[in-house]
């Protein structure tokens, strides 16, 4: 990484700190928009739970349960998430910071105080800006396109998704980091020469894919990636795959689950008294037969489209490549209905409060590769007006996809097929659903 590269990257990550720090800074520690509440605490309980309270129960503070949203349980005398602690994990160096610099303020060392959910907010910016440039990297070494092009892609997969909204306003949630994993393996596997060869390639490779299933189960949705970026056949899939399942490979893949899940593994038999536990209870794809697809893509309550308005570019990117006969058109389009009836046949389809379907949150690494290809075609178009009419079309669809992300105050009221509320989201200025906290 040139000097140059190492300034912006830095600029880029203060700024969005920035943002992110501004944006919280008036939120209550015990309301439902604080960095610790429901999901974000029960990924992040396993670090006050180690280098705090030595996992005992009655040593956290009073009502810490209510306090916030009832993410993780300590009735039972021991410490329960249903949550793994791959985000924990790579919230780690962040929390030991803010332990470190709250043992010398006036701060309680409880976990939960100013400076710990001030880390967990720049944790994710960080883990943001280096996924975005790995998958910057990764998009260049395999597309070849010039960096205006490459750019585009990535503004565009941050302002027009929801990509802004869960690394920038919802830090705690899990999906900028599985975002920041999956641009790094799709920059190991586009960017590393041999890397199927070299043993530190493949040991660095196996160690990120199976964090990134810790993380969310679900993204196992992404592993067949590894034996189709490279393949256009069934035939050739099927030699690669032969390939990659040498006796080599597979102990290295056994070892770094060993690795990866072991503590998890411990914690379920100290949590609940067996290493292998389905810790999410009733709560499964009780809808696999009769997924909630319209909903899911349309509504405007955690719909997908409404709060990511460049997903629609991405299946037009999708269906061009197809219908040029392109291999990659395939893969992109099978990971998406993948997601999509997955998240459609969940017991709760709309997975609670959000902004618009934080699922996919993690694969825009994957689609911004035919979403470039989009930008390719249509920079390529010569008449000038054409051009420029394209560029406001995109520029204002961007600008009303943020406008929703950034004013959005963390839940929808309305029901399924309701659009006031989601067009007072595009109306209200952010400061006035700031009184909603």
């Amino acid at each position: 990484m040139t000097k140059f590269k190492a300034v912006l990257l830095a600029i880029i990550f203060i700024r969005l700190c920035m943002l992110s720090l501004e944006r919280h800074k008036n939120i209550p520690p015990d309301t439902f928009r604080s960095e610790l509440w429901t999901d974000r605490a029960g990924y992040n309980v396993f670090l006050p739970a180690t280098f705090i309270y030595s996992y005992t129960a009655n040593a956290f503070p009073n009502e810490i349960e209510r306090k916030t949203g009832e993410g993780f349980n300590l009735t039972t005398g021991k410490i329960i998430t249903k949550y793994t602690y791959g985000v924990a994990l790579m919230q780690l160096p962040f929390f030991l910071t803010a332990d470190f610099i709250t043992k010398y303020s006036n701060y309680p060392r409880d976990g939960y105080s100013y400076f710990y959910r001030q880390a967990i907010n720049i944790a994710s910016v960080f883990y943001l800006v280096l996924g975005l440039y790995l998958l910057f990297l990764a998009l260049k070494a395999h597309t070849k396109y010039n960096s205006a092009i490459l750019i585009s892609t990535l503004l565009l997969t941050f302002f027009g998704t929801n990509l802004y909204y869960y690394s920038i306003v919802e830090t705690g949630m899990s999906h900028v980091y599985s975002f920041f994993l999956f641009s790094f393996i799709l920059y190991i596997i586009t960017n590393t020469e041999g890397f199927r060869y070299k043993l530190s390639n493949k040991i660095i490779l196996s160690l990120i894919v199976w964090l990134s299933i810790l993380i969310r189960p679900t993204n196992i949705i992404f592993t067949p990636i590894l034996f189709l970026w490279d393949t256009s056949s069934f035939q050739q899939l099927f030699f690669t795959f032969k390939k990659k399942c040498t006796f080599e490979n597979i102990l290295i893949y056994f070892v770094s689950f060993l690795i990866v899940f072991s503590p998890q593994l411990f914690y379920w038999k100290y949590a609940y008294g067996s290493f292998f536990t389905y810790s999410y209870g009733s709560e499964g794809f009780s809808n696999l037969f009769n997924p909630y697809l319209s909903e899911v893509i349309f509504s405007p309550k955690n719909g997908l489209i409404p709060y990511s308005i460049v997903f629609v570019l991405i299946i037009i990117g999708i269906v061009i490549m197809l219908k040029h006969k392109t291999a990659d058109g395939i893969k992109y389009l099978a990971v998406v209905f993948a997601v999509i009836y997955l998240t459609a046949s969940w017991h709760t389809w709309q997975f609670g409060c959000g902004a618009g379907m934080r699922n996919m949150v993690e694969y825009y690494s994957l689609l911004s590769f035919p979403l470039s290809f989009l930008i390719f075609r249509l920079f390529s178009v010569k008449k000038i007006y054409l051009k420029g009419l394209l560029f406001l079309t995109l520029t204002f669809f961007v600008i009303l996809n943020f406008r929703t992300n950034y004013n959005f105050y963390g839940c929808y009221f309305g029901g399924t097929w309701e659009w006031a509320e989601y067009f007072k989201t595009l109306a209200y200025p952010y400061k006035i659903k700031s009184l909603c906290y």
